[in-house]
């Protein structure tokens, strides 16, 4: 998901060290935001359980990889080790002993027509996966627990092996592992984490993490070209001969609630990493959608890849999103979105209770927003 990445930002070895004593005690960098402590502390009592699942619902709820991995993502950012450990705990049980044969996660779990509780789909997402190896590599940063540090290794093995491709001389992320048929192969966007993939490098130096942050780049560019906004899709079709990109089907080619976070992803890549193509992407991408909230104040929830709204409503996990992204290149807009987000916020919940997407991604937009970056301080 090296050597030391171009444009680099590192902490001084001193402050380093201070930065990890600082964790060890459970209080990581950047933490101490009250609206991010309150609203963690309202999701963990209203979406995990005791024993660690987080329950999704809105879709009935089942519980996901991604919810998984974003439990122990968020656990870290505010020195929870408690929940971390529960929500890690719960997946490996239910989610990969017995089911799976390498060290990935069976994407979906609930409840099947016979009535019991169980994984309903074992095939793995790529992105739950790495965004959960990334937790253990910072909790291991975090807590100085090298079990953390260990099983983050297996999990990476295992998403290189089985999640990954090599084409025409580059390796590209796969969408999962049952996503490629008859020759091509429908990739996801919203999963390419350039910023992962460095601390990944640095991290795994059996793998050459450093190959996903170019094609990172290079799909996120050429995805961009293929539609009338500039915007990424949703999903993309990848010829796994000839490593030619192409957009799919009109709902795979929706900016919609997938696409959005592949300009979260870029904006954290820039902000801990000052990659510069990161703000190039930024610049070229986010154009169509500035020019839109300045005509109309508000985007549609979904947006055809010519620009036209297929929803009348908006979607707060977009503007969560983008803000982050549109900072970079137009924070006038992002104040705009920020102050959106905010007045749909109250007593530690945005918007509708019950949507659990919309909670974690308004809270990875509001953390990205305001530069509180947590354990990433301590390996950027």
């Amino acid at each position: 998901m090296t050597s030391a990445p171009r444009g680099a930002r590192m902490l001084p070895a001193l402050l380093l060290g201070v930065a990890v004593t600082a964790c060890s005690r459970g209080a990581p960098v950047g933490a101490g935001d009250p609206q991010l402590r309150e609203s963690w502390n309202a999701y963990v009592r209203r979406f995990i359980q005791a024993d660690g699942r987080v329950i999704d619902y809105r879709g009935g709820q089942i519980s996901t990889s991604e919810g998984q991995a974003y439990a122990m993502l968020r656990a870290v950012w505010m020195g929870d080790r408690r929940t971390f450990d529960k929500a890690l705990s719960w997946s490996r049980n239910n989610l990969q002993s017995g089911v799976r044969p390498d060290h990935l996660w069976s994407w979906k779990w609930g409840k099947a027509p016979d009535g019991s509780w169980r994984v309903l789909d074992a095939a793995f997402a790529c992105d739950a996966d790495q965004d959960a190896a990334l937790a253990l590599l910072l909790a291991s940063k975090s807590w100085g627990e090298v079990p953390y540090l260990a099983d983050a290794r297996r999990t990476l093995a295992s998403l290189w092996q089985e999640g990954t491709v090599l084409v025409g001389g580059r390796r590209f992320l796969l969408g999962g592992d049952r996503l490629c048929g008859g020759g091509s192969c429908r990739l996801n966007p919203s999963y390419y984490a350039p910023y992962a993939y460095r601390i990944f490098a640095r991290h795994d130096p059996d793998h050459d993490w450093s190959q996903l942050v170019e094609t990172s780049y290079f799909l996120l560019d050429a995805n961009s070209g293929l539609t009338t906004t500039g915007l990424p899709s949703d999903w993309i079709l990848f010829d796994r001969g000839t490593g030619a990109l192409s957009l799919g089907s009109e709902k795979d080619s929706l900016y919609s609630y997938d696409a959005f976070r592949a300009h979260w992803r870029v904006a954290m890549d820039e902000a801990l990493f000052g990659e510069p193509r990161a703000r190039r992407f930024l610049t070229r991408s986010l154009g169509w959608l500035a020019d839109r909230w300045r005509h109309e104040h508000k985007l549609p929830a979904l947006i055809s890849a010519r620009g036209e709204p297929r929803a009348d409503y908006e979607s707060l996990e977009m503007l969560a999103g983008v803000m982050s992204a549109l900072q970079i290149v137009a924070p006038d807009i992002a104040a705009e979105m920020s102050r959106r987000l905010e007045s749909k916020y109250a007593q530690g919940v945005w918007g509708e209770p019950d949507t659990y997407y919309l909670q974690n991604w308004a809270w990875f937009g509001t953390a990205l927003y305001r530069r509180h970056l947590g354990p990433f301080e301590l390996v950027r």
